[in-house]
């Protein structure tokens, strides 16, 4: 059995990292990455998923809910995000790419784009991801195709000057 200090530090980058796309905010995201590790350690003896890593996403995700159930607006991210590249075109053109990326992942629902980041950031497989969602393995696989195609519409579209 892992002490909860061995399961915090194990998991905590993948949590945060989730909890900060669904969020889109620094401090929500810790304060739901703590939250979710108090809720699993709570809740160890009824662990629901094949991997520890999944079933910590599913309660991020559930406590990232019941927070804007509560009201909580999530605010957005800075625009100053630290870039490493050097030249200020790439950097600006970077920034707008992210910023429109960030709009479209703003405009799909809230399942599908969950269901893409768990997929493209988490790397989680489509079983997972329909266990942390609690939909069909089909729906899951279709969520994460919707959200792709729509990214590259839109990026295309955006592309093309319009």
């Amino acid at each position: 059995m892992m002490t909860f200090e061995q399961l915090y530090e194990t998991y905590f980058k993948d949590v945060y990292r989730f909890a900060f796309w669904l969020s889109r905010n620094q401090s929500e995201a810790e304060d739901l990455a703590s939250e979710t590790f108090v809720r699993a350690w709570a809740q160890r003896h009824r662990l629901r998923t094949e991997t520890l890593n999944a079933y910590l996403l599913a309660i991020a995700r559930r406590a990232f809910l019941d927070l804007r159930r509560k009201g909580k607006d999530c605010t957005k991210l800075s625009k100053e995000l630290p870039d490493r590249a050097p030249d200020p075109h790439r950097q600006a053109t970077a920034r707008m790419e992210l910023d429109h990326v960030r709009r479209v992942m703003a405009l799909l629902p809230e399942l599908d784009r969950v269901a893409l980041v768990l997929r493209a950031e988490q790397s989680l497989p489509y079983a997972e991801i329909a266990r942390v969602l609690e939909i069909s393995e089909g729906a899951a696989r279709v969520k994460v195709h919707r959200a792709r195609r729509k990214l590259l519409d839109s990026y295309q579209r955006h592309q093309g000057g319009e």
